[in-house]
């Protein structure tokens, strides 16, 4: 009897167990295979613990991320093979990261996983933030200027020569300079700038490069760049195409490629089965010519497009251009004729190399030369290559003066800019070296001795204005505002002027004025001043084109019949050597009368523009003055 209930007990005990112990697996299971959300990605900015910002402590380097120290890393990550798996748990970003721009000696692997389209599924891994990552205490490198930072400007949680096997990867960008502004951060993958950063990155097989590029601006609106360049390798389990081929142009009908997969390998040029092994040589018909590369169920498609050059041509990808380095590399080739030779100058000396060049650059302005011949037919191309390697800060250009202030907000669609550049000689920088970009480009308005002035179109809301300055020795500032616009209805009001009409010279005095007349949207300076005498009983005579009118005369019945030259002006006229003429009317006043050299000239807050007021917009506060000159303005007060 006791034997039995012990028994009982003892099955009870174990039953219960089990269920305990499958209630627990069931748990594990629901969580495990539980649906995830995307873990939104913001920018964390936390204060880093580093020297005071200074651009005089910014010290000169000339290295490239590829001379940084990473000979650890080498032997664990110079292949996928030799690199074991990690966890690739990160945030995520657009799948814009097919490069156009890979070298033809590369060997790319791909997978079955990466022939298919990405899947628009949003339950991506929950995000990991690496608290520390490996590159903490190497700087980041900056692009304008081609400096090393004495600072860290951000870290990222990428694993440097990480092996994944996922094509998707994510990480984040944290910020550490909480006294800079983040400006911009960009992300290149494979050489490709990716738009509409989300915190992931879409890797293809094999090797891959990241370069994430930040810009930060100072409190002076001086901007600064940052950038770290990584390698990634994706291995996938599935089974792997190896191959150098990609999207590309050739220029010559004869083409070789590699290709080569374990499990056996099909290769088709335009439909048609191509033979070989490992290495394929092909003639391309003129046009495009798709390759397919299919091994079980991974197919790889690639478009190549033959161009063919019956005349002597140069086919490069160099360009005139800023580098922040001591070199640049480009490929170069002569292609056409019979058997066409290339010879390239850098600075007038040869420069040896084999369809790939890497040229030394001095400090500055540089000339590269390529000149290709063949037989009596020859053509070349010449470029102009800027290297800013080694940038003196006291040395860079700079504003002497400048009408701009960050943050401000204007009423209205346009803004006058109006600036004085200099180098670091005092040289004045006139518009040719002088680049203002807002939206986009903005041509040069007027120019005269005291400053260089531009319209700014702008948009509601916030606007950026960056303006660049440029020596003759290729040294650059960089400069970047940030303009509030409040939009307006053409024809409303956006600010109010001090404006009047004066005779003096004549003996009439001041023919009207207003303290406070209004500027409305959509006028030029010389709308403005038109309508203001229109509202005061003038009539208004104006010669040439709409986009530049010149007012030549304004008229009133009876109101300039006590016009005369006064004792002052005939003192001027006779030191000028100026002789006045009989020319005059008591009902209008205008150009030639009283001298050869007359007419009504304009002032801007006691300055005479060098430009038309047709070319001009009136801000709201500014001084206008419209005045009565006997010798082409000379004789008006003022700047």
């Amino acid at each position: 009897m006791i034997g039995k209930d012990r028994k009982s007990i003892i099955a009870s005990a174990a039953a219960a167990l089990m269920l305990t112990a499958g209630a627990v697996c069931f748990a594990a299971g629901f969580y495990r295979n539980a649906p995830r959300e995307d873990t939104p990605i913001g920018i964390e900015h936390r204060e880093a613990m580093l020297p005071e910002i200074s651009p005089d402590g910014l010290s000169a380097d000339n290295s490239t991320p590829e001379q940084e120290d990473t000979s650890s890393r080498k032997d664990e990550s110079s292949s996928p093979e030799s690199t074991p798996d990690t966890d690739n748990s990160r945030p995520i970003y657009d799948e814009n990261s097919g490069s156009a721009d890979a070298d033809n000696s590369a060997v790319v692997i791909y997978s079955q996983n990466d022939s298919q389209e990405t899947s628009d599924d949003d339950s991506y891994p929950q995000t990991v933030i690496i608290q520390a990552p490996d590159d903490v205490n190497t700087p980041a490198k900056t692009t304008p200027d081609g400096r090393e930072a004495d600072r860290e400007y951000f870290t990222t949680s990428i694993s440097d020569g990480e092996t994944v096997t996922d094509s998707t990867y994510f990480f984040t960008v944290t910020h550490l300079v909480e006294s800079l502004e983040t400006v911009g951060c960009d992300v290149e993958v494979n050489g490709s700038l990716m738009t509409g950063f989300a915190g992931r990155v879409h890797l293809r097989e094999g090797a891959n490069t990241i370069r994430v590029s930040c810009a930060y601006k100072d409190a002076e609106n001086k901007v600064y760049r940052a950038f770290r360049d990584y390698t990634l390798y994706l291995s996938s389990p599935a089974a792997e195409i190896v191959t150098d081929l990609f999207d590309r142009e050739v220029y010559d009908p004869e083409f070789t490629f590699t290709a080569y997969c374990e499990e056996g390998l099909e290769v088709r040029l335009n439909g048609r089965l191509i033979t070989g092994e490992d290495s394929f040589t092909v003639t391309l018909s003129e046009g495009e010519n798709m390759i397919k590369l299919t091994s079980g169920k991974t197919t790889m498609d690639f478009s190549v497009t033959y161009i063919p050059v019956r005349t002597l041509a140069i086919i490069t990808d160099l360009s005139s251009c800023t580098v922040y380095t001591d070199s640049i590399t480009f490929s170069a080739k002569a292609v056409g004729g019979n058997s066409p030779k290339l010879s390239v100058l850098v600075n007038d000396k040869a420069l040896r190399g084999s369809y790939t060049f890497t040229a030394p650059l001095n400090e500055g302005d540089n000339t590269i030369r390529l000149f290709a011949k063949d037989g009596n037919e020859q053509t070349e191309q010449t470029f102009k290559v800027t290297s800013l390697h080694n940038i003196d800060e006291s040395k860079l250009p700079y504003f002497e003066s400048i009408n701009l202030d960050d943050g401000i907000t204007v009423k209205g669609s346009t803004y006058t800019l109006t600036l004085k550049a200099a180098d670091c000689e005092g040289n004045r920088l006139y518009s040719d070296n002088i680049e203002v970009v807002c939206g986009s480009t903005v041509p040069c308005k007027w120019q005269d001795a005291s400053c260089t002035g531009y319209i700014l179109k702008l948009r509601g809301g916030e606007n950026t204005v960056t303006i660049k300055l440029r020596d003759s020795t290729g040294r650059q500032s960089e400069f970047c505002y940030k303009i509030n616009c409040e939009t307006a209805e053409v024809g409303e009001e956006v600010g109010r002027i001090q404006i009047s009409v004066n005779a003096d010279l004549v003996g009439l005095g001041t023919l009207c004025e207003s303290d406070s007349f209004p500027v409305l949207e959509g006028e030029t300076g010389f709308d403005t001043m038109v309508r203001f005498l229109e509202e005061n009983g003038y009539e208004v005579t104006y010669r040439g084109s709409a986009n530049s009118r010149y007012l030549a005369r304004i008229s009133m019945a009876g109101r300039f019949a006590g016009a005369e030259l006064t004792d002052k002006a005939r003192a001027y006229l006779a030191g000028a050597g100026v002789t006045p003429n009989d020319s005059r009317d008591d009902d209008s006043l205008g150009e030639f009368d009283y001298t050869a050299g007359s007419g009504w000239m304009y002032s801007r807050n006691g300055k005479k523009p060098a430009y038309a007021m047709t070319s001009a917009v009136f801000a709201d506060g500014e001084r206008v003055a419209l005045v009565f000159s006997l010798d082409l303005g000379n004789d008006m007060s003022g700047e």
